[in-house]
């Protein structure tokens, strides 16, 4: 955000494209990040405004880079632009920038970058798209990985992870489990080696800061 704040942008969006009419739970689930006005957030995911988006419009064309404007007059729905334009520019969103980010399997995400106003040249948009880029392939990673170790690790042992976390001992977490000493350690040390941790302090770091654990 920090980038993205010297050329104006004051608010940052990102997610996976939707190339057809989806469920609310489904739009949501494609949010890889956002840093909009949280009433603004609101109204445009509990009304789907995602759909008369001309952003949107433009997005299932158009692969490269473009600003708000440019996808206002393209866009072949006035009344969209005008509901779009009209309602986000109440919280000082007049101007953005967009930056398509094709995916390894063919799915389009995109990060938009908004303000009021903004001063944005060739080396602004290079810097955009470098930025854009990189945070969409870091969120995809992360989740990927989190992906990975949900399925990796089984229930019981994470519920020992879950209590180690809390500070418990194995002995302490034997009593609340109803198991023995011996099968919650054999429990984390499990969860140690699927995670690939040197120890039960590094599991539970991992496990927190792949959101395993919260």
């Amino acid at each position: 955000m920090e980038i993205a704040s010297d050329y104006g942008f004051s608010t940052l969006f990102g997610g996976v494209v939707p190339s057809a009419r989806v469920s609310p739970e489904e739009i949501k689930s494609r949010i890889l990040f956002q840093r909009f006005p949280l009433e603004w957030a609101g109204r445009y995911n509990d009304r789907g405004y995602v759909f008369r988006d001309p952003i949107v419009h433009r997005l299932q064309h158009d692969r490269n880079p473009f600003d708000w404007q440019e996808a206002y007059t393209s866009c072949d729905f006035p009344k969209d632009v005008a509901l779009i334009q009209g309602e986000a520019s109440e919280f000082g969103l007049r101007v953005g920038y967009v930056v398509p980010v094709t995916m390894l399997d063919g799915r389009v995400a995109a990060v938009s970058f908004g303000g009021c106003h903004a001063d944005i040249g060739a080396e602004g948009r290079a810097a955009l798209s470098f930025v854009a880029n990189y945070a969409v392939g870091n969120l995809l990673h992360y989740k990927e990985s989190r992906k990975r170790l949900i399925g990796k690790v089984t229930p019981r042992e994470f519920d020992c992870l879950l209590w180690a976390s809390e500070g418990k001992t194995d002995w302490e977490i034997s009593v609340i489990l109803g198991i023995s000493r011996s099968t919650v350690t054999k429990h984390i040390v499990s969860a140690r080696e699927k995670l690939g941790a040197v120890n039960k302090p590094h599991a539970i770091a991992m496990a927190l800061r792949s959101k395993l654990l919260r």
